[in-house]
């Protein structure tokens, strides 16, 4: 192998991974990452200048059992694995047979520095730059998403993607047994691009397809919530009628009261029945006209089903909001279910206490909304980080009920921002609304 050989495999090599790392999902184990990068270097560097294009089975082939040790990811790892190498395949083409054409043979360039470099570094920027402009993207939209995707598709995607490797590789070893002449460098570009092509278009159409689910959640959840809200405001109107019903006996009893001049049952009938129901009813009232400061229908509907139930479950529920809120800058049905895993968990956690306490306050600043949850709670079974890792599944004091999945929701959401505080018996979650271009209004 000459030195140019060498540079050129080096920054090839160095290309590929880079390009994994930028795609390749996340959460993947570092043993499995670290393991991939230096299989990678050993076939490429060390393997390839000796197997030649029979290597590159052996390549895909290690791969891809490194790659299934992940479990979590999998199918999503082993795809766009796939998807890496016939990109970079399609780029060398797509630098080579220019190059060819204009009289430069590969093992020309391969003679010359400045030719070895301009081909190296034409081919690793064709590679790494749409890997830069999409692999957020992946992330947040796949990797977040995958349950949305039905287990059957997930697996006739993979069995896609293999077969076109699969013809890809032949083609590629027919090609160097032939010496790579340009017709046949041309027809296997042509056949790369016009499967990279097609699976370009499946993966728009999929796109779009889980676009359209998302918005039609958003509805159904939109609609429920809805529904609860309408029905607890029939239960409220129901609950208002049978107090103006009581209020003619309430009067007739304070007068026999009265009349017998027995101020202390006066008192105390006032104390237990009178003070404690209409308590009750002003409590209902005043959280109903507090949320309609908030337009946001999905939102103010979730925020009344679960302080309806924290209020049926008998907490002390107390609701601040002083400013009316008509947009919230981010996705509503990420914002929906982050929001309802933390009432959900301060509910259950509340509801195991002497104190009862459920608080939710939302305060609007100049770029941001803050949802501050509040709650009692016994003391933690484990560390508060620990929380919110998915292996923590006692139910006791926040755990399992979502929390690891309320963070990875977070996390891919650059808008949303949270933080968690445990002290004095209160458990407090911190959820931020960013950009909030001053959709509210001050209620004098």
């Amino acid at each position: 192998m000459t030195l140019l050989t060498f540079l050129c495999q080096l920054i090839s090599t160095t290309t590929f991974i880079l390009m994994c790392h930028l795609i390749l999902s996340k959460r993947l184990p570092r043993k499995i990452t670290y393991s991939l990068y230096l299989y990678t270097i050993f076939i490429c560097i060390f393997l390839a200048p000796f197997s030649g294009q029979y290597g590159i089975p052996i390549f895909l082939l290690g791969a891809i059992i490194i790659l299934s040790f992940h479990k979590k990811d999998r199918l999503y790892n082993l795809l766009f694995f796939q998807i890496l190498w016939a990109w970079s395949v399609l780029t060398d083409y797509a630098v080579t047979i220019p190059l060819r054409i204009a009289g430069y043979d590969f093992d020309v360039i391969l003679t010359s520095l400045p030719l070895t470099l301009l081909f190296s570094i034409l081919h690793a920027l064709l590679c790494i730059l749409p890997c830069l402009f999409i692999g957020n993207r992946l992330h947040r939209k796949l990797v977040t998403n995958q349950d949305v995707i039905p287990p059957r598709i997930q697996r006739l995607l993979f069995l896609e993607v293999t077969i076109c490797s699969c013809i890809f590789l032949i083609n590629i070893i027919f090609g160097s047994l032939l010496h790579y002449p340009t017709d046949i460098l041309l027809f296997n570009g042509i056949l790369i691009f016009c499967f990279a092509a097609a699976n370009v278009l499946i993966f728009l159409m999929l796109y779009n397809t889980l676009q359209a689910n998302k918005k039609l959640e958003l509805q159904a959840r939109e609609q429920e919530n809805l529904t609860h809200y309408m029905a607890q405001l029939e239960n409220h109107y129901q609950d208002t009628r049978r107090f103006k019903h009581d209020y003619l006996n309430i009067l007739s009893t304070i007068t026999g009261y009265i009349q017998e001049n027995d101020m202390d049952k006066l008192r105390n009938y006032f104390d237990s029945s009178i003070v404690t129901s209409s308590s009750i009813l002003v409590n209902q009232d005043d959280t109903l006209a507090r949320l309609s400061l908030i337009k946001v229908t999905e939102i103010k509907g979730l925020l009344y089903t679960k302080m309806v139930q924290a209020m049926n479950r008998q907490l002390d529920v107390s609701f601040e909001l002083t400013q009316e809120i008509t947009e919230l800058s981010t996705d509503l049905l990420t914002l929906s279910r982050v929001l309802g895993i933390f009432l959900d968990n301060a509910i259950e956690a509340a509801s195991e206490t002497e104190q009862k306490r459920f608080h939710i306050a939302i305060v609007c600043k100049v770029h941001s909304v803050i949802f501050h949850i509040e709650n009692s709670t016994k003391p933690l079974l484990f560390p508060l980080e620990e929380l919110f890792k998915p292996s923590i599944s006692s139910k006791e004091a926040h755990s399992g009920l979502g929390l690891p999945t309320a963070n990875m929701l977070i996390a891919n959401a650059p808008e949303l921002t949270s933080n968690t505080i445990c002290e004095n018996g209160l458990f407090k979650q911190i959820l931020v609304v960013s950009n909030f271009k001053k959709n509210y209004h001050n209620i004098s």
